[in-house]
């Protein structure tokens, strides 16, 4: 075992053990990027396949450029391109239909290590939490949330919840038997406008006006659609 010969010794065996991890951990270790998207149970096989997708579609990318050259190319030259051209479009198109395979089978991957993850981490929470506490992790055990309408209440203050008084209600709120007296003399001291006359319009702005509508949308006062 190693013999400490002084106070100074040990701070300086100490120092050199710090050294060496701050050095490790410059070199190794990655910060996490954390988001609004970030996840609790995201793991590093995720992490893996979310990569691996965004390369493929990179390099899909790439692809479809390429093939837009030389189509293109193709397209410039008319019929005097070369055939080699035509076999590079086909080339690139094959390519880019295996790529789009690939990125089909890690997405589906990808959906996988998220299942897994998912399981991994809540069996963790519900290992680590205490039995009596275990129906805190149920979403429906909380309180309930606080709705965000109101329900009709009578003049009292009293809940309606049942439907012959919901319909008394509105029908005392907008057809009242005895409704209150409205003051017609607030229409005088409107300031009148001159009368205008109708302004002219031919039968093919009427023709164009109902070309835009439809023949069975919901009829009017009179009960008849457009079609008829």
């Amino acid at each position: 075992p190693l013999e400490y010969e002084s106070a100074q010794h040990v701070e300086a065996i100490g120092t050199m053990i710090g050294t060496h991890l701050e050095r490790l951990w410059q070199q190794y270790a990655t910060l996490p990027k954390t988001t609004r998207h970030s996840k609790s149970w995201w793991s590093p096989e995720c992490s893996s396949f979310v990569k691996q997708i965004r390369d493929l579609r990179l390099y899909r990318k790439e692809l479809v450029a390429e093939r837009k050259q030389w189509q293109a190319r193709v397209v410039r030259e008319g019929e005097s391109f070369e055939m080699a051209w035509h076999q590079e479009v086909v080339r690139v198109t094959r390519a880019i239909a295996d790529v789009t395979s690939q990125i089909d089978r890690a997405t589906k991957q990808m959906k996988g290590a998220v299942r897994r993850a998912k399981r991994t981490f809540f069996d963790g929470v519900i290992a680590k939490t205490h039995k009596a506490r275990i129906w805190d992790l149920v979403e429906w055990t909380k309180p309930r949330k606080m709705a965000t309408s109101t329900g009709l209440m009578d003049r009292e203050g009293n809940p309606i919840d049942e439907p012959e008084k919901v319909s008394e209600t509105f029908r005392e709120q907008f057809t009242p038997a005895n409704p209150r007296p409205v003051d017609m003399s607030l229409l005088d001291e409107i300031p009148q406008q001159q009368e205008r006359d109708f302004p002219p319009f031919s039968k093919l702005e009427v023709r164009e006006a109902l070309a835009d509508t439809s023949n069975f949308s919901t009829p009017g006062p009179d009960h008849a659609s457009w079609f008829w």
